[in-house]
């Protein structure tokens, strides 16, 4: 018993260091994970912090990695600070000295990325790397299982990981997946495959990600022999809350697919974990033992203690919430967002972005203070194409043609007018707000460069004055422009066209600032969604609204709520007048799905573009003065919707811990 004793001592001196890093809070980690062609991926982080003034650094740790590289560091905070990044990473330093730097830690079994934290308060860190050969080619299938995020100290309170294919759709024979390490979700979701957590993550949890992709939609530099069933998603799916049989099969008897479990329909859902202990009978005399007991007690008292720092954190910032939620409420006149008023003319003047920036303000404020957001709405840059593609036709910046090609098939044409270019006007007064890592934000310098070539352009009429322009330049000397077309004018202007790309991302994911917000303009947008929402129930209408009804499906695709809208135009359009001058509204936008799909994939490609120099320029910040042009990287030297399973995912690359110290 005294052994024991002692050894419960022990642990609580072990723990006397938790107060550190206790004081840290991650809010979310967001990872946007782009497969390339040749196996590799380009992995984008935001953490979103609440950083005390204990500890120097943050890091991620990458261990089981096998002939996986973690190469191309870069790191950049909210101001925009590029970080210098470094070869060898001296962990013995102060945190004065690790402000704005960042760099490779080697370790035993694996490789670390290291970074300053910096000053204390809330803080946003930026990560992006490399991971060379991460999907691999075997006989039967390419893919992966790999840990993107492992909790260490200061676990995250919520998680997501996209890992997107540059192609236009995924479809379930395309891309399977199944996930591990946490309680939550994942599924799959236009070109990309998700996973989240939907509770608060605790130490040794871990977002691993079992992909299964059909062989040709990359080109893996990598060739395994052997399957990626018995290879990879056999001892994946072992231990695992899957029915591994179901998993590993490849159709149903009715020809479905049986591996595919992201639709749910064959999967197991996890309900939660519970801790499972027992109480021993003493070896000593039959009875309970009280002094493994009482050390238990007492290591329960200092975990407590311990987290008192996290408690008063948590409350603070539960606090700041309840606020927020409490300043939007009487800005909304003491009443909920469906209890305003409906407002029928366009909100804020018909400033349609700016009207975005502050309903994506509102639905932040809401779904951060735990009540439920306006549902449906969402905001991407897939919608923004939509809502200016739309607006255009309206304008008759664009306009519907068709043709007959040589095997007698009837083609859709888009006929561009010139642009004409508007007069500069200060920018939208937004910030960058994507609230999820997904949608794309803009950061460091490319940002600037940005707001340097388009000032007095980042609002309506500039970002439609853009799209129109490239559409124009895009097309033939006819001015006819087909998909392919834009399609092939984009892959062949990739640097040119970055910036545009970079901007159009920014638009359409961003927010306006808490302290920005005003009464009148979160009223009306608030009270005009209010409006879309209830269409086809609002019996009284006036023929001034039936003349905006086109602007009406412009903020409706914007908001994601086209479809919904749409459906209630047509239901209540037998009973308004003068709908000769109103084009049929439940066609245009799927009209206009062919160029608003090929501007999606071309220019996410030219989001993603980087140059031969920007990436010699990389590699030569690694180089410390080295001739070599190659960069060092670093690896081990040896070695649709549905839950997650909490168990299995073994035979993973990745993981080891992440959080700061």
């Amino acid at each position: 018993m005294k052994k024991r004793l002692v050894i419960g001592l022990m642990v609580m001196m072990g723990m006397m260091g938790l107060p550190t890093y206790a004081q840290h809070q991650i809010d979310s980690v967001f990872i946007l994970v782009n497969l390339m062609d040749d196996g590799s991926a380009r992995v984008r982080e935001r953490r979103d912090c609440q950083m005390s003034d204990q500890g120097t650094e943050g890091f991620i740790t990458f261990n089981n990695m096998g002939d996986i590289e973690v190469k191309d560091l870069e790191v950049f905070d909210e101001e925009g600070v590029d970080y210098e990044v470094e070869e060898e990473w001296n962990v013995d330093r102060s945190r004065e000295e690790k402000t704005g730097r960042c760099g490779y830690h080697r370790i035993s079994g694996g490789v670390e990325i290291c970074w300053g934290i910096g000053k204390a308060g809330k803080r946003k860190y930026y990560i992006f790397y490399t991971l060379t050969n991460l999907v691999k080619s075997y006989d039967d299938y390419d893919g992966f299982c790999h840990s993107f995020y492992e909790a260490a100290n200061s676990p995250a309170a919520f998680a997501m990981v996209n890992v997107c294919v540059d192609v236009d759709s995924l479809t379930r024979e395309d891309a399977r997946i199944w996930t591990f390490g946490y309680d939550g979700w994942k599924g799959r979701l236009s070109n990309y495959v998700w996973a989240r957590t939907d509770q608060e993550m605790r130490k040794g949890d871990a977002v691993i990600m079992l992909v299964e992709l059909r062989k040709g939609l990359l080109h893996p530099d990598v060739v395994k022999e052997g399957t990626f069933k018995e290879l990879v998603k056999r001892p994946a799916l072992e231990d695992s809350e899957y029915d591994i049989e179901v998993a590993m099969g490849d159709t149903l008897q009715n020809g479905a697919l049986r591996s595919s479990l992201m639709g749910g329909e064959t999967s197991t859902g996890h309900e939660g974990r519970a801790w499972q202990g027992t109480i021993n009978e003493s070896n000593d005399g039959g009875g309970l033992d009280w002094g493994l007991i009482g050390v238990f007690l007492l290591i329960i008292g200092l975990i407590g203690w311990a987290a008192k720092g996290t408690i008063a954190s948590d409350r603070a910032f539960k606090k700041h919430q309840k606020q927020r939620f409490a300043d939007l409420t009487e800005l909304m006149g003491g009443k909920k967002w469906n209890e305003l008023p409906y407002w029928r003319e366009l909100p804020m003047q018909g400033n349609l972005l700016g009207s975005s920036a502050v309903l994506s303000a509102v639905m932040q404020i809401l779904k951060a203070s735990g009540n439920n957001p306006i549902k449906g709405v969402e905001f991407s840059v897939q919608n923004l194409y939509e809502a200016f593609i739309l607006r255009l036709f309206y304008k008759g910046g664009i306009s519907l043609d068709y043709d007959t090609d040589k095997h007698g098939k009837t083609r859709q044409l888009f006929r561009v007018k010139e642009p004409v270019k508007p007069e500069k006007r200060p920018n939208l007064d937004v910030t960058n707000g994507a609230t999820s890592y997904s949608t794309g934000a803009v950061y460091g310098t490319r940002r600037r460069q940005v707001n340097d070539l388009y000032k007095g352009l980042l609002h309506d009429d500039g970002i439609q004055y853009m799209l129109q322009d490239l559409l124009y330049k895009a097309a033939n000397d006819d001015h006819l422009l087909q998909p392919d077309e834009l399609r092939i004018y984009v892959k062949n202007n990739l640097e040119r066209l970055r910036p545009m790309a970079d901007a159009l991302y920014m638009m359409a994911n961003c927010r306006k600032e808490d302290s920005s917000l005003r009464a009148d303009d979160v009223q009306q947008v608030v009270g005009f969604v209010h409006y879309l929402k209830d269409f086809s129930l609002v019996s009284e209408r006036h023929i001034e609204e039936v003349n905006l009804w086109k602007e009406y499906l412009v903020y409706a695709s914007f908001y994601g709520i086209a479809d919904q809208v749409r459906k209630d135009m047509k239901k209540v359009a037998p009973d308004t007048t003068k709908l000769d001058q109103l084009i049929p509204p439940h066609q245009v936008v799927e009209d206009f799905k062919p160029i608003t799909t090929a501007l999606a994939s071309s220019l996410y490609t030219a989001h993603m573009y980087e140059t031969a120099y920007e990436r010699e320029q990389r590699r030569s910040s690694y180089s410390s003065g080295s001739s070599s042009s190659s960069p060092r990287s670093y690896s081990s030297s040896s070695g649709s919707s549905g839950h997650s399973s909490y168990s299995g995912g073994g035979g993973h690359s990745g993981g080891g811990g992440s959080g700061f110290r």
